[in-house]
């Protein structure tokens, strides 16, 4: 019993079976809160947590879906090149904008942490709050993070920046929607990306290239600094 509790006949239909409890919910009563990854997630933790089945083993058994993780980020391009003549209107203003926020959303957290009194494992989790999972996940690896943290922190970072981020903006009196775009993709990475597209597919584009600019410079910068 414990084999097949690890293994992708238990892991596969469990994830895509409470993905769909979570959709199904979210179309119903349309709040936020109920977001699909949000649902989905206490779905499986309660579930593995019933079941004895620890996170790597998980992890392992879900092999296929993390691997489909990066076409799916990849594809979130589709509204960037559509909306692409727009964005270039912005031009440096735009970019620069992302670069500076990419590097300050994680280094900020970091600090914070730091303050605090947080260990080692933590600040490295951290680090990779504002980068999507399938990065923040080799990422974790190549700096010997703790995997099933540095998800954790990926996932609530992007639920809780989806949830948050228009409400505060709407107060902020902020309308346009590239500003509103970049807030998520930098704060709320895929999450993120996909609440921008629902507001737009402008938004959406501008979320999807401040997430992809986050996980560039991440992914470039970070190994530098962990090694140093």
């Amino acid at each position: 019993m414990s084999e097949f509790l690890s293994s992708p006949l238990f892991a596969l239909p469990l994830s895509l079976s409470a993905f769909l409890i979570g959709v199904i919910l979210y179309r119903r009563f349309k709040t936020v809160l109920l977001h699909p990854i949000i649902t989905a997630s206490i779905v499986v933790a309660t579930l593995l947590t019933i079941a004895g089945v620890s996170y790597q083993n998980y992890h392992h058994a879900s092999g296929l879906l993390y691997a489909l993780l990066g076409p799916a980020v990849v594809a979130l391009a589709v509204p960037l090149k559509q909306n692409l003549t727009i964005i270039r209107k912005a031009g440096w203003p735009l970019i620069i904008t992302i670069s500076v926020g990419a590097i300050l959303a994680p280094a900020i957290a970091v600090l914070i942490a730091l303050l605090l009194g947080a260990g080692k494992s933590v600040l490295l989790a951290l680090s990779g709050k504002s980068i999507t999972t399938p990065i923040a996940l080799v990422l974790a690896e190549k700096v010997h993070a703790s995997l099933s943290l540095t998800a954790g922190i990926v996932v609530l970072t992007g639920v809780f920046g989806a949830i948050a981020g228009p409400p505060l903006m709407q107060r902020l009196k902020i309308r346009d929607e590239r500003v509103i775009g970049v807030v998520l993709g930098i704060n709320a990475h895929a999450v993120g990306t996909a609440r921008a597209l629902e507001i737009s597919a402008l938004c959406g584009a501008c979320a999807a290239l401040a997430m992809g600019t986050c996980g560039a410079l991440t992914a470039l910068i970070l190994p530098l600094i962990v090694s140093g």
